[in-house]
């Protein structure tokens, strides 16, 4: 009976919350086989994961796309209520040497448009082998809504963050995690009578080795290599419809002699310290970043630029009790590198959410 009331609240409290996984629309889905029950309210999630060793569920609310807005889930006035989150849902079966999960996740853009995403999640091998495969699809033909509709029509984007991990039980080399990102974006533009689209690819690599305890910590450097490219157009990261809000578009036959990119390569040191109640994760990085425009046909070539990539990464768990956590996450780092809007600030993003996490039991 405890165990019941105790799962009912969580549901309750959810309801109230209408909040309608948390997981969001990306490649965080990774965790979905491996996470317990829980419910999880933090100031960019909400949402509970529930099951026994074998079927689990989930549902929830996340702020991550372009779109969605931390803090809220739904804002506007009568008659124009807009969602300013992610919903998402998802079901898994799971065994020590193979687990399945499916998801399904929903962004609103506008009346006439939103991202569905479907999401498989598979482990295997007692968990060493992860992949989360999330395909974002928006289609609408008034992608601008109805008042366009005579000047763009068929908007359809596809994307997809892709992450795989293996996890070799080995120190030396304990970790290799690989993300695959592939999008493209494009509508008819009815006046001209033109197909417009965005393309681009891009993947990034990291190499975990070393895992080693230094008095008190515990220390796991890693190497990450990352590189973005335009297919089509200027944008290196397209997402199914995040591109219409900031994005130029241009012709689909459009041929650049020089494609844009950028590339990073760092060395990254994790750190972890552990108490009775206090957990700490600190992840300092260093590293190299180039960044190149691209060069259109008939226009002037633009040089590489060359900078500093470094970052300060934290997460800081507290648990007084087993089953209720305090979690704080922050980021500051200079991935505003290149970013001429930006030229006359300081080039310094800071990035921090928090949280609570309830452990909830097991159902038998």
């Amino acid at each position: 009976m405890k165990k019941f009331l105790l799962t009912a609240i969580a549901l309750l409290t959810m309801l109230s919350a209408s909040a309608s996984a948390m997981y969001g629309d990306r490649d965080d889905w990774i965790d979905f086989l491996t996470d317990g029950n829980q419910f999880r309210a933090r100031m960019d999630q909400l949402g509970f994961v529930l099951g026994n060793n074998t079927i689990k569920g989930t549902f929830g609310v996340r702020s991550q796309a372009l779109k969605t807005s931390w803090g809220s889930i739904m804002s506007g006035e009568t008659d124009n209520i807009g969602l300013d989150a992610t919903i998402s849902a998802g079901i898994a079966y799971t065994s020590e040497s193979f687990s399945i999960g499916l998801g399904y996740n929903f962004t609103y853009y506008n009346s006439t448009l939103g991202t569905h995403t479907p999401v498989l999640t598979i482990n295997a091998l007692n968990n060493n082998l992860r992949i989360a495969i999330p395909i974002q699809i928006g289609a609408s033909k008034d992608p601008f809504k109805k008042s366009t509709a005579n000047q763009y029509k068929d908007y359809l984007g596809v994307s997809t963050d892709t992450q795989i991990r293996y996890y070799t039980g080995i120190d030396a080399f304990n970790q290799v995690r690989l993300y695959v990102k592939y999008g493209q974006s494009g509508y008819k533009n009815i006046v001209n009578n033109s197909d417009m689209f965005l393309q681009s690819v891009g993947f990034e690599a990291r190499f975990y080795f070393l895992n080693t305890v230094i008095g008190n910590v515990t220390v796991n450097p890693y190497v990450k290599v990352a590189y973005n490219t335009a297919l089509i157009g200027d944008n290196t990261m397209i997402r199914a419809v995040e591109p219409i809000a900031d994005t130029a578009y241009v012709q689909k036959d459009s041929k650049w002699d020089k494609n844009p990119y950028n590339v990073t390569a760092a060395a990254v040191l994790g750190i972890t310290a552990n108490s009775d109640i206090v957990s700490l994760y600190v992840e300092p990085s260093l590293g190299y970043k180039a960044k190149y425009v691209g060069k259109a046909k008939n226009a002037a070539d633009q040089k590489v630029q060359h900078g500093l990539a470094w970052g300060a990464y934290a997460e800081l768990y507290i648990r007084p009790v087993q089953d209720l956590e305090w979690y704080f996450e922050m980021d500051v780092n200079n991935n505003g590198f290149g970013n001429t809007s930006q030229a006359s600030s300081v080039p310094v993003y800071f990035e921090a959410t928090t949280g609570i996490t309830w452990y909830l039991p097991e159902f038998n």
